[in-house]
């Protein structure tokens, strides 16, 4: 019970720290103090240099010797690999199955489909979670645990580069309904060959707008991006 209590713990300072991390509350390159955040949630420095070593394993914070955690200051690169890496996990899973989603693989997209519906600027948090939640889903399905978790070690990245990189979020929201709704569609028709175009296009959609948001001139980075499934 004990044990439980103190993972309960851990898990709560996690997120409370994450979500001051996407609130701004702690800016990106600001240095992370243990001692601040064991007073803050009135807890010793245990559960908190666990939940930093967590969010370092997201890709969240950063650990340099001699000077401690930091948060990461999130590249256009850091944001082209999250996304490269999820295609493919996502991608591998479809082809594991062939294109036949189960059932009820399928009637989880559909609810987190209907939750998109109206999501506003507002609720960009929610936008990341239902993204996320949608696109866990289609890895789940292949029942391969390193699968998954490869993919879950992605999950924050694409929730921080959601939050720091991309720039209207009004026009993200809007979107996320429709193009989410593509994949869905392929994922009806049962062919693997369009799953796996819809999951593609739709990630290269998201990189190909931080690059017109930033100004990215990389025309290898989609060269590699085709070559790469």
């Amino acid at each position: 019970m004990g044990a439980l209590l103190y993972q309960t713990l851990r898990e709560s300072i996690v997120d409370a720290i994450r979500s001051k991390i996407f609130n701004h509350e702690i800016k990106s390159g600001q240095r992370i103090v243990e001692l601040e955040l064991a007073k803050e949630f009135h807890t010793s420095r245990g559960p908190i240099r666990e939940a930093l070593r967590q969010l370092e394993n997201e890709g969240i914070i950063v650990y340099t010797r001699n000077v401690g955690c930091s948060v990461k200051e999130l590249s256009f690169q850091d944001s082209y690999e999250v996304y490269l890496l999820r295609t493919n996990y996502e991608v591998i899973s479809v082809r594991f199955l062939q294109g036949k989603i189960p059932e009820d693989t399928m009637q989880r997209l559909e609810e987190i489909l209907d939750r998109m519906k109206n999501l506003t600027a507002e609720e960009f948090d929610q936008v990341f979670e239902c993204d996320n939640e949608f696109h866990e889903e289609l890895v789940k399905m292949c029942g391969m645990p390193r699968v998954q978790k490869a993919w879950k070690e992605q999950y924050y990245g694409n929730l921080f580069a959601g939050y720091d990189l991309v720039q209207d979020k009004e026009a993200v929201a809007k979107r996320q309904y429709a193009s989410h709704k593509v994949i869905f569609d392929a994922c009806v028709s049962g062919d693997c060959e369009a799953i796996c175009k819809a999951i593609k296009d739709h990630y290269w959609r998201t990189i190909a707008g931080m690059m017109r948001d930033q100004k990215v001139d990389a025309p290898q980075l989609e060269l590699g991006w085709n070559e790469a499934f």
